[in-house]
């Protein structure tokens, strides 16, 4: 056999070590150290409180789908129950309901409620999920109704009753709606409103295609103390248009669904100022007759 170069040779002392047992066993290189798990968010348990829920998509689909609005104002128990009023406008019709149902955690922030509709029938449930915010209120929504898709705004409505003067001062908004011509066609609105004592003055501007239309308009709020309500609204020329609308109990705005078969807008009007003084508010400029979108 070949020789080893003497170089190359273990000594004598190292092969002595190795056949007595005594070479101690190179130490194993240490395993990487496995990522430490992330932490998932965790939020309280929702308080009892009552909500408001701006909620809008699509029902059905292809030449069966039809554009749907809701707002629903309901009360969450600390038990896991709701109760609440929805108005709805699914394509040209509107329709009022009262609705019961429960609530119950699925996961971190993450909460699963289970709602009676006219639709469902007896017993049947509407689903729909929702993620809470660190303080445990709900903050948005998705429907998990088959064959629908639609998400939800969610605001906490404070527990007091409204006026007529909850809502006073100026209130900004825009959205997006549809009006019908042989097909809904999406618009959008702009729209600046001062009220006093359940009387409004104000202007929209609304964009069709790109067609832009300005329009003056007044109206008046009629308010139930549990904060639902009309709006009946009049263009320069008297056309009236009318909406259901919920008021926020602290004066931040309201929101509302128009109920003419023809329009269907859902927005929310944010207060961005108290009453002017007695006297100090001017009537908004005039312009195009209709409140376009409205």
């Amino acid at each position: 056999m070949p020789s080893v170069p003497a170089g190359l040779r273990p000594s004598a002392s190292l092969a002595l070590l190795a056949s007595s047992g005594l070479l101690l066993p190179l130490p194993a290189r240490p395993a990487p150290a496995a990522a430490a798990p992330r932490e998932q968010a965790s939020c309280p348990p929702p308080p009892a409180a009552r909500h408001v829920v701006l909620e809008k998509g699509w029902l059905g689909q292809g030449a069966d789908q039809r554009p749907l609005a809701r707002l629903r104002q309901e009360r969450w128990t600390a038990d896991g129950t709701t109760e609440g009023t929805v108005f709805e406008r699914i394509g040209r019709t509107f329709r009022q309901f009262r609705t019961t149902g429960t609530w119950r955690p699925i996961g971190p922030c993450r909460v699963r409620l289970e709602r009676t509709t006219p639709d469902a029938g007896p017993g049947g449930r509407e689903v729909a999920e929702a993620v809470l915010d660190a303080s445990g209120r709900p903050r948005y929504s998705l429907s998990g109704v088959a064959g629908t898709t639609i998400s939800g705004i969610w605001r906490q409505q404070v527990d007091a009753a409204c006026t007529s003067a909850t809502l006073t001062g100026t209130v900004l908004s825009q959205q997006q709606g549809l009006s019908w011509n042989d097909g809904w066609r999406p618009n959008a609105v702009v729209q600046r409103e001062t009220w006093r004592n359940g009387r409004v003055q104000g202007l929209a501007l609304s964009s069709y295609a790109g067609a832009v239309e300005t329009a003056s308009y007044s109206g008046t709020l009629e308010v139930e103390r549990t904060c639902l309500a009309t709006v009946v609204q009049r263009d320069t020329e008297g056309v009236a248009y009318n909406y259901r609308a919920i008021v926020m109990a602290d004066g931040s705005g309201y929101l509302y669904l128009q109920e003419d078969p023809r329009d269907l807008t859902v927005g929310w009007l944010e207060a961005i100022s108290p009453a002017p003084v007695a006297g100090s508010a001017a009537a908004p400029p005039g312009g195009r007759s209709r409140p376009a979108g409205r």
